[in-house]
């Protein structure tokens, strides 16, 4: 089975989050799938532009035949012992899985496709849906993709909501399979001096675009959807590994 497990790290998150990524790819290496830590383009003004890019990312992996396919955000670490997700799903019917979030609904830190007609149509109705507008209740409390696959997952049959332990951002003592650190969870992570001075410095760069969207917005323009094109194409001429056929 073809297998890419592939994170973000854009803007300076491939060193800030490199004790999460390392613990990804040993997991990718432990299971014999490829992995990739997209880190270029470098510098993406627009973090929504950095955090839509898992979506179009993923279904390039999928129609370029991979059999499975893993998002796993770049503050996500996997724990040594995680069961290899393949096998864990290999009975169920669906092609789409993630977890709930804080928020009870399915968050897209970790988004695992199984290769079939349900998984393409998924990612490919998201990505359709950038320019669409998304219920207020489907965007209440995020700022980025997020909405959008909340949107489409409930219209999707392909979808099934994995136990929080693969994507766990609510409970520090749970026996998890990847902790999520996020909301109060990221106080957990225990950083270098330089690599938390490295992450705080990233977060004073963005704060002013981070405080623009409080929110997502209902919708975003053909202007964005079209940079989002550009940077997937980068992307993936960096990282040839994100096409199964590399």
């Amino acid at each position: 089975m073809k297998t890419l497990i592939y994170t973000i790290a854009q803007n300076g998150y491939g060193t800030a989050f490199l004790p999460c990524i390392a613990s990804q790819r040993a997991y990718a290496k432990r299971i014999g799938a490829e992995y990739v830590s997209v880190t270029k383009p470098s510098r993406i003004p627009a973090p929504s532009l950095s955090a839509w890019l898992k979506v179009p990312l993923l279904l390039h992996a999928l129609e370029s035949g991979y059999d499975w396919v893993a998002y796993i955000d770049a503050d996500c670490e996997v724990k040594p012992d995680a069961p290899d997700f393949r096998q864990v799903l290999a009975g169920s019917d669906k092609q789409v899985f993630m977890a709930h979030g804080r928020s009870g609904r399915v968050n897209s830190g970790v988004m695992i496709a199984r290769r079939g007609g349900g998984a393409e149509a998924f990612f490919r109705r998201v990505l359709d849906s950038v320019t669409e507008k998304i219920p207020a209740e489907d965007r209440e409390r995020l700022k980025y993709e997020n909405g959008n696959i909340i949107y489409v997952a409930k219209m999707s049959d392909a979808v099934e909501v994995l136990p929080t332990e693969w994507n766990n951002s609510i409970d520090p003592e749970m026996h998890d399979h990847i902790r999520h650190y996020t909301g109060p969870m990221r106080a957990r992570l225990k950083r270098s001096l330089p690599r938390e001075i490295q992450y705080r410095l990233i977060k004073f760069v963005f704060s002013r675009q981070l405080a623009k969207f409080t929110s997502q917005p209902e919708s975003r323009d053909d202007a964005f959807a079209e940079e989002l094109r550009r940077i997937e194409g980068e992307s993936v001429t960096a990282f040839p590994t994100l096409r199964a056929s590399a």
